[in-house]
């Protein structure tokens, strides 16, 4: 019997919980009667036919409460089964509003190592004691609910994030564009992420100063918006790599370059479970990461220990892990862990053999993430 499924989080713009919560919807409308509810739709980056909802009293402090109240009327009005939210504030709406529908939060970071802040932390403990199912992205993030935020770990259940290959492929298949097409070239290098300092871009363009040493015509797409876009730009003005790097924002698609390049970099400080790195794997794409807290180390390992951290250039299972750079922010010389990350990227550009290796195991590893596998375990949390 189908239910009647709120699924809840701000925004629909540039983002990968975002992201995840629109392809989730997409996938529950098949089989029940699905809504979105957000702050507003606009700038919506992601498409979507499930109806959306804006509740725009959420974002005015003054007229907040009236906001929440909206949430729970819909809840009354919806006849709502089961409500899903993302993101700390939106998991305490949902977990204040809950009326007769089961109160689902999903958490999407590695909380301990984001570290939100007092008010934050006291809403996500208080969105805890009151969901009756806490969804985790990752095992790392899971264990991080449990052990640091005391999260009931009956109630604690990990799904990952999932990739819809079909869609992908069709991708893929598309042409350039005029302006795209001559970025591309047989030393390309991606890089996905918001453009904010614990994404890593800096590190990733500091080390690509080292990579156009050895391969002159390397070429770094960086995709995504953010706040530090103007500063990157002056870094890459500092490196002379106006004809290596290119900010390409928020692209339709990033799947016809992914399916071009020799490697994809992921440098965050933390995760949850990066949508990015499935996503280039089910391309073909060969991932190299930071060993940092979330997701991205389970992805790439068949085997895992989290106290074991990467000080090396590790080739691991699935993909190439590198150190964390949590500690070299404020650095400005180029530092011992960006010069293992440029080793990596040579790695795979110059090495045919390493590259083939990683291409097929990407396609291998893509497997486990499918729509049709993950959402059965959504499926199985909601109809129960």
């Amino acid at each position: 019997m189908a239910k009647n499924i709120m699924l809840l989080i701000g925004y629909l713009s540039n983002g990968g919980a975002e992201h995840s919560i629109i392809k989730l919807a997409n996938e529950l409308q098949k089989k029940h009667n699905v809504i979105l509810v957000v702050v507003s739709k606009r700038n919506q980056d992601y498409e979507t036919t499930v109806p959306i909802i804006e509740v725009p009293d959420l974002k005015n402090k003054k007229k907040k409460i009236f906001g929440i109240r909206k949430i729970r009327q819909l809840k009354k009005e919806y006849k709502i089964d089961v409500t899903i939210s993302y993101t700390t504030v939106f998991n305490f709406f949902n977990a204040i509003t809950k009326y007769k529908d089961k109160v689902i939060i999903s958490v999407r970071n590695h909380l301990s190592t984001k570290k939100e802040g007092f008010i934050p932390t006291i809403l996500h403990k208080i969105s805890l004691k009151k969901a009756d199912k806490i969804v985790c992205c990752s095992n790392s993030v899971a264990n991080d609910q449990i052990n640091n935020y005391h999260a009931a770990a009956e109630k604690v259940a990990v799904i990952t994030n999932f990739c819809n290959l079909e869609e992908i492929a069709t991708e893929v298949k598309k042409r350039f564009s005029k302006e795209d097409k001559p970025i591309v070239n047989d030393h390309l290098v991606v890089a996905l992420a918001r453009l904010v300092p614990h994404k890593g871009h800096k590190h990733i363009i500091k080390a690509m100063s080292l990579v156009v040493k050895n391969v002159k015509d390397a070429h770094l797409v960086i995709f995504s918006r953010g706040p530090q876009k103007e500063y990157l730009e002056e870094l890459v003005k500092k490196y002379h790599l106006e004809n290596n790097v290119f900010f390409l924002g928020f692209h339709p698609n990033p799947y016809q370059f992914l399916k071009k390049a020799k490697c994809f970099i992921l440098a965050s400080d933390y995760e949850g479970f990066p949508n990015v790195i499935i996503e280039a794997m089910s391309c073909g794409t060969p991932v190299i990461a930071t060993d940092a807290p979330g997701g991205s180390k389970e992805i790439l390992s068949k085997t895992y220990d989290f106290n074991n951290i990467t000080t090396k250039l590790t080739k691991s299972d699935y993909g190439l892990l590198i150190p964390s750079f949590i500690n070299e922010h404020e650095i400005e010389t180029i530092t011992k862990n960006e010069k293992i990350l440029a080793k990596a990227i040579i790695e795979l550009l110059e090495n045919k053999q390493t590259y083939e290796e990683y291409h097929k195991k990407s396609l291998t590893r893509i497997n486990d993430f499918t729509n049709i596998l993950v959402m059965q375990d959504w499926l199985k949390i909601i109809e129960e």
